[in-house]
């Protein structure tokens, strides 16, 4: 029996050592994937993070450009609703055939101290009114603003970083 005694010693301290290594070893169904990086918690929320004052007006800014290119888009005879767009051109024409427009440097939009609402500013925008003038010849005019400015309001979609803007 005393022989069979240090092999025992043996084997007891080698299940040890193996079982403490099995512990922390990293295992891939415990957050690591095999690579070792470690893989989504469960205790993560599906939810997006609210936004701050700063990403939201980030997001905002996107969106305004985005709706202010389009109006920029229109060769009505009339400019576009909800762009922030007034042309005198009622005092050199007769009628107006088509407007091109040209943004030159689209507003910078700030939020209003509750965040709902916007004014943007200092904007450059070209406008091109081609009609027939008061004499009745054809005429074509550009008429720029370099103070171009637009108001509405923001609203969050969701909590995510989705930011609806309306022009008044």
């Amino acid at each position: 029996m005393r022989r069979a005694r240090p092999w025992l010693i043996a084997a007891g301290v080698a299940l040890a050592a193996i079982a403490v290594a099995v512990l922390l070893a990293p295992r891939p169904w415990a957050g690591h994937d095999r690579a070792g990086t470690p893989a989504p918690s469960a205790t993560m929320s599906p939810r997006p993070t609210p936004q701050t004052e700063a990403q939201v007006a980030e997001h905002a800014q996107a969106a305004l450009d985005e709706d202010l290119a389009e109006c920029a888009r229109s060769t009505a005879a009339t400019p576009p609703e909800r762009c922030g767009i007034r042309i005198p051109w009622g005092t050199e024409f007769s009628a107006v055939d088509s407007i091109r427009f040209r943004i030159e440097k689209l507003p910078v939009l700030s939020l209003e101290a509750e965040g709902s609402r916007f004014i943007a500013s200092g904007g450059i925008l070209v406008a091109t009114v081609t009609g027939t003038g008061l004499d009745g010849s054809p005429r074509t005019e550009n008429y720029r603003t370099d103070d171009w400015t637009v108001r509405g309001d923001v609203r969050r979609v969701d909590s995510g970083s989705a930011v609806d803007v309306a022009i008044w």
